[in-house]
């Protein structure tokens, strides 16, 4: 069954990736504002593939989680910055799902079928309506030595037409493909922080929690940062 997927993988992404070298070019359709702005330092964060290395790649991405595909690792990412008197700390809570064959199959041949790769960024999309509030999703292709980052200002919010309503669609299917309301609820009672936000995000989400562990909390943090005066 691997054996097949794999197969199936460089059938299908032969439009998406293929070889390349240590170096790559943005394509004309990409948003290069926000990849060279916003996009390094969390890749750096969730350890994510870097466009320079020698690897095929296809990620979607929002505030909601990484997805990520490549031909030897199949996953996506939900994490969290703690946030303590307003800052963030620098803690940072990472869970890392592991997608099946069937759930890569799945996301592969759906992304193909839309032609997701021939769908430009959206200020390149006369239609296209841009915002500051709501969710913005991204899209990246490795193919040779060429790496496309498509980015769209919620879709939910546009009119219909042909772009959005194949954007809408993909992000519909992948998040059931993904069971990502059941996921992210689990991944919201693991974190361990008091409270926690996200890049790229206008908010900060609190845990509730009673007086006692509150208490408690607040020692931890005091102790956590005599711990790191030490040891500068």
């Amino acid at each position: 069954m691997k054996f097949k997927i794999f197969v199936l993988f460089q059938i299908i992404t032969l439009n998406l990736y293929g070889q390349f070298n240590n170096s790559f070019d943005l394509t004309k359709d990409s948003d290069t504002l926000h990849y060279f702005k916003y996009e390094k330092p969390i890749r750096e964060k969730l350890n994510l593939i870097k466009p320079e290395e020698s690897k095929n790649f296809f990620r979607f991405s929002s505030s909601k989680y990484y997805l990520e595909l490549s031909e030897d690792s199949n996953r996506y990412i939900f994490y969290a910055d703690e946030i303590w008197e307003g800052k963030k700390t620098g803690e940072v809570f990472i869970s890392e799902k592991i997608l099946v064959e069937s759930q890569v199959k799945e996301i592969l041949q759906l992304a193909d079928s839309l032609k997701i790769n021939n769908i430009p960024s959206d200020n390149q999309i006369e239609k296209w309506r841009s915002g500051f509030d709501g969710i913005t999703y991204k899209f990246e292709i490795k193919n040779k030595n060429s790496y496309s980052f498509k980015y769209y200002w919620t879709p939910t919010s546009q009119e219909k037409f042909e772009e959005s309503d194949k954007i809408n669609f993909f992000i519909t299917k992948i998040d059931k493909i993904i069971k990502y309301r059941e996921n992210s609820e689990k991944f919201r009672k693991e974190i361990p922080y008091f409270s926690w936000t996200k890049d790229g995000v206008g908010w900060t989400a609190v845990t509730v929690l009673n007086k006692e562990n509150y208490s408690e909390y607040k020692k931890y943090k005091k102790l956590k940062k005599k711990q790191s005066k030490r040891k500068l």
